[in-house]
């Protein structure tokens, strides 16, 4: 007897229920990716503020330690008061610290790197034996003190440069987990999309609403990476869901709301600080110089000596605050531009009589290229000479003496270009980008005094004029730096600051 099997050709109900059971198998699938990038993100955020954001803030404390401990040291064995002692012995068992905790597994990323922490713990260990023995017999004669402090100057610098390469791997760690997230949630939306499109042909309507609704969130949650990843931490994912990709968008939230109140802490306490640095700074500026004038008394020529270190030192932080505050006001809109209509090659004329001295000291000649017929600007007069002090000198600094600098001014298209190019050491390509960022120093200008300041603050001001900033360089030949302003705008078209 022949059994003759036949299939029954599935009805409407058999098909979908297949496509709903397929549809599910697809949902398990969505629901385990979307688990795993939620696990991801989870560690990734945990590593950020528990290891890499701690290690950059202690590596930079490290570095300001260890100079400042070089400063106070100095002080010690020209003045030999206790107090320094105290204050030594303090910043040495910080820096001790700060050494033994960056050598662990927990902040060390790999072998390489702890080996480099410990070469710095030995060589800071020399150097405190040194030092000790420095102290025991300390030279009487200026030019051997001089050379004790040239010879402890060169440890200091292999040690700072030490952790400034701590500093560095926090940083690019945290760069590189960043650029991590924004590449794992175009993953996400690239697999999310394939699934769901396999779901639509087999699900239909239920599919393909589903399948809208879940490309549209991670659309959302996409567009909010690549903000947070640019550094605009301000924004948030507008996801008002309770389900993965909510509580996806929400860990986003979190993370850009930490980093912005954290970058919020950092600005704030710049700004209060340097607010209260520069009155008493000031006052001791004064006081040095009424010293220096004998109004205390006469004082001895190695009391002079110490004298001008210490006004040194406090132009230099007087200097130093006076950039932190007017970024800072940069920053929280607080600057306001006193708007006027200039003749801008009255301007930059009579910048260069008041700049020519300090280029004529420096051995560099200024060229300047006028317009052939003067125009009207609108512009806040002192601070667009603020931002050609600022490119002018650090075209003069970085210029070898016997060089020379040019200033160009040109009309295109009703914009006003103003150019400052020097035939210095050139900037890398890779920093071009970068040097206009607060507190960036190229590897090329390190060494230099200022702490990256300048050319930021020259944005801000060429922003809130409605202008544009940028350079070109080529390396060992020389840097363009450009600026442009509207020619003959209103006031009203300024942007607000």
């Amino acid at each position: 007897m022949t059994i003759i099997l036949t299939m029954k050709k599935p009805g409407l109900l058999e098909k979908f229920i297949l496509a709903y059971v397929v549809f599910v198998f697809v949902l398990l699938g969505l629901n385990m990716l979307l688990l795993y990038v939620s696990s991801r993100l989870s560690n990734l955020t945990s590593e950020i503020y528990l290891v890499d954001y701690r290690k950059k803030e202690l590596s930079s404390t490290l570095i300001d330690n260890i100079i400042s401990l070089e400063e106070t040291q100095k002080k010690f064995m020209l003045l030999q008061q206790d107090s320094y002692r105290e204050m030594i012995a303090q910043k040495q068992q910080e820096i001790d610290q700060a050494w033994i905790f960056l050598e662990t597994d927990f902040m060390s990323y790999d072998e390489k790197e702890r080996e480099q922490i410990r070469n710095a713990r030995q060589l800071w260990k020399t150097y405190l034996e040194r030092y000790q023995k420095q102290i025991d017999r300390i030279p009487e004669d200026p030019d051997e003190l001089e050379e004790v402090f040239r010879s402890n100057r060169k440890e200091i610098d292999v040690l700072v440069e030490y952790a400034r390469a701590s500093n560095r791997n926090a940083v690019k760690q945290i760069d590189n987990k960043i650029v991590y997230l924004k590449e794992l949630g175009d993953q996400t939306m690239s697999s999310t999309w394939w699934v769901l499109a396999f779901a639509l042909s087999i699900g239909l309507i239920v599919p393909f609403l589903i399948y809208r609704s879940v490309t549209r969130d991670i659309s959302h949650i996409k567009g909010g990476v690549k903000k947070i990843a640019a550094g605009d931490f301000t924004y948030t994912i507008p996801l008002d869901s309770s389900d993965e990709l909510g509580r996806l968008a929400e860990s986003f939230n979190a993370m850009a709301l930490r980093l912005k109140e954290l970058d919020d802490m950092k600005s704030e306490f710049i700004s209060v600080v340097s607010h209260e640095l520069k009155t008493p700074l000031t006052s001791m500026k004064e006081a040095t110089n009424l010293l220096k004038e004998g109004v205390a008394g006469e004082i001895s020529e190695k009391q002079m000596r110490l004298l001008a270190i210490m006004e040194e030192g406090i132009r230099r932080l007087l200097y130093t605050v006076s950039e932190l505050l007017e970024m800072s006001r940069l920053e929280s809109g607080m600057v306001k531009l006193n708007l006027g209509s200039h003749p801008i090659n009255s301007v930059v004329s009579s910048f260069v009589s008041e700049f020519k001295p300090f280029a004529d000291t420096s051995g560099v000649e200024l060229i300047v290229e006028y317009l052939p017929k003067d125009c009207q600007v609108t512009i806040d007069r002192d601070k667009i000479l603020q931002v050609l002090t600022n490119l002018t000198h650090n075209a003069i600094k970085y210029s070898e003496r016997g060089s020379h600098v040019k200033i160009r001014l040109k009309l295109s298209d009703r914009v006003l270009l103003t150019e400052i190019e020097d035939y210095g050491k050139g900037i890398p390509e890779e920093d071009l980008s970068l040097i206009f960022d607060k507190f960036y120093q190229s590897k090329y200008t390190r060494g230099h005094s200022g702490i990256g300041l300048g050319l930021a603050i020259s944005r801000g001001i060429i922003d809130a004029h409605g202008g544009t900033i940028y350079a070109k360089s080529t390396l060992n030949k020389g840097s363009v730096f450009t600026f442009s302003l509207p020619v003959a705008v209103h006031p009203s078209r300024m942007r607000s600051h």
